[in-house]
């Protein structure tokens, strides 16, 4: 201990640096010096203490930081599984959905679409038969779209040579889709399922969401889909189980799977949302 008085030292059992009494705690070498002020009568008088560092001190902070970083880690992946566990399961529960109704639906669907086919081949049109083969359209897609993510995994793809300005011909028919078209004559290796899923997804989603402006565009590097729409929620778009428009029903997974294709195949997929929405399918070359 040393005393001080007004700034002159009077007794001490050490001998004290040189200190700066406007401080409380002062640090030298491998020393901490404690400084108390005492306002008395005869004048100010500073009490010194000091304390020695410890040699492995830095040491036993690292070790300290360390297992209260691995504690914090711990309670924290603890936390997150008991957070996330009702939408984990709750997820579950909507892909157990999926895989179940893709087993109910692919019978009845697959009845109701070579009835119509055979009325087509008849002749047969008339109002009522029209709407029913327009609902029946688009639940054939939905069930593909469905069989796709659950299945898609297992199946193996055959990849064939398909003129892609004739196969958006007989889509955009399909579709009943009029658009203003600027189609050149290419060529893709693909599956053909990948690519009916691909093109579907794009033209029915051009067709939902346009007003009355659809154009598309086709060359040897890209395709172009254009429609005079918008997409509020365009960062998350490509995601699972996201619609742009509730109202429009279905289960949001069209462009998840055109995103999964192109990244299957190596194509670029963009979506710029403008003067309106624009989707850009740019080839592997």
């Amino acid at each position: 201990m040393a005393i001080y008085k007004n700034g002159y030292l009077i007794a001490s059992n050490f001998n004290p640096p040189k200190l700066d009494f406007n401080k409380e705690i002062i640090i030298k070498k491998d020393k901490i010096y404690y400084i108390k002020k005492l306002i008395r009568p005869f004048g100010i008088v500073y009490i010194v203490t000091f304390k020695e560092f410890r040699n492995n001190l830095l040491e036993e902070l690292i070790i300290f930081n360390i297992f209260a970083l691995v504690f914090i880690v711990f309670i924290a992946f603890i936390l997150g599984k008991i957070f996330l566990a009702p939408m984990k399961k709750s997820i579950q529960n909507l892909e157990n959905f999926i895989t179940d109704a893709t087993h109910e639906m692919n019978t009845p669907i697959s009845v109701i679409m070579s009835n119509i086919e055979m009325l087509d081949i008849k002749g047969i049109q008339n109002k009522e038969l029209n709407r029913i083969k327009t609902s029946a359209k688009r639940l054939s897609k939905i069930f593909n779209d469905l069989k796709f993510i659950r299945l898609n995994h297992q199946t193996k793809k055959k990849i064939i040579d398909i003129n892609l300005k004739q196969f958006l011909l007989e889509r955009i028919k399909y579709f009943e889709i009029k658009a203003k078209l600027e189609l050149q004559d290419v060529n893709i290796q693909i599956d053909k399922e990948d690519l009916t899923r691909l093109i579907d997804n794009l033209l029915s989603n051009a067709k939902k969401y346009s007003n009355q402006f659809i154009e598309i565009k086709l060359t040897k590097e890209f395709l172009v889909i254009k429609n005079d729409g918008e997409i509020k929620n365009i960062k998350n778009i490509t995601k699972k189980y996201v619609r742009e428009n509730k109202n429009e029903g279905g289960f949001g997974i069209g462009l998840y799977i055109v995103d999964k294709i192109c990244k299957y195949y190596k194509f670029r997929f963009i979506i710029r949302n403008e003067t309106g929405v624009e989707v850009k399918i740019l080839f592997k070359i």
